[in-house]
């Protein structure tokens, strides 16, 4: 093949791709914009309660996330109240075989990183290493979705680096999320949208694993930038 050719078979590959990204980039933007635009940028907490269903029983939930890196889950277990989890920003521990566990310091800047990430995967993408790739209409409950996959640099999530999305093209609003982790297909699916102080959040999510609901969960109320929470749930309880 002759260089010009070359040149113009990569040049074409390139603006292809370039617009494909941009198309992607429009479409996230304008679900941000759906969610509340401008004032997502002043929101830097989040306190969330309601019902987590898992194997037919429910659980009483409470969790708290924001901007610092701070991040709880408390639960309610036949009446005990126990703290699932908690990350100062610094350091954290979590509830595991009745046990509370420190969370290793090879992990810490992960969590750090999720607890800032109050809107998901897409707000302020770039800034945590994220790529977009347009890939076209797509089937998903029923619906023809806009579908995009987003890739960041580093793992976001044990070793997860790559997730694909499905927005509605009629209300632009996140349908669900589709990702393979630990050789297990997991797909989230945010629904019943719902404002809470004019941004909207999905009051039901649920989790799907190889084609079984795994989990459910169901919010009760929606508080922004709360209260700092007491200090002493981020001290890791005495056995």
């Amino acid at each position: 093949m002759k260089p010009m050719k070359k040149l113009l078979i990569l040049l074409f590959t390139f603006s292809i791709s370039s617009v494909w990204s941009q198309k992607a980039d429009k479409i996230v933007q304008n679900y941000l914009q759906k969610l509340g635009g401008k004032k997502l940028e002043q929101v830097h907490s989040i306190l969330q309660k309601g019902t987590m269903t898992m194997n037919g029983m429910d659980f009483p939930m409470e969790n708290y996330q924001d901007t610092s890196g701070k991040m709880y889950s408390k639960i309610n277990m036949m009446g005990q109240e126990i703290v699932a989890f908690a990350f100062d920003g610094q350091k954290g521990y979590q509830f595991n075989n009745f046990n509370y566990e420190d969370i290793p310091d090879s992990l810490a800047n992960k969590y750090r990183e999720k607890a800032k990430n109050l809107f998901g995967h897409f707000y302020k993408y770039k800034e945590r290493g994220g790529h977009l790739k347009y890939l076209g209409k797509q089937k998903f409950d029923g619906i023809d979705a806009e579908s995009i996959q987003i890739s960041f640099d580093k793992p976001i999530e044990g070793d997860v680096k790559t997730l694909v999305a499905y927005f509605n093209p009629e209300t632009g609003l996140l349908l669900g999320i589709k990702t393979e982790k630990d050789n297990h297909i997991v797909i989230v699916r945010p629904t019943d949208y719902k404002e809470f102080d004019g941004i909207l959040f999905p009051v039901k999510t649920t989790v799907e694993l190889d084609g079984n609901l795994f989990q459910t969960i169901k919010l009760d109320s929606i508080q922004i930038n709360p209260p700092t929470p007491d200090p002493k749930i981020f001290e890791k309880p005495k056995k």
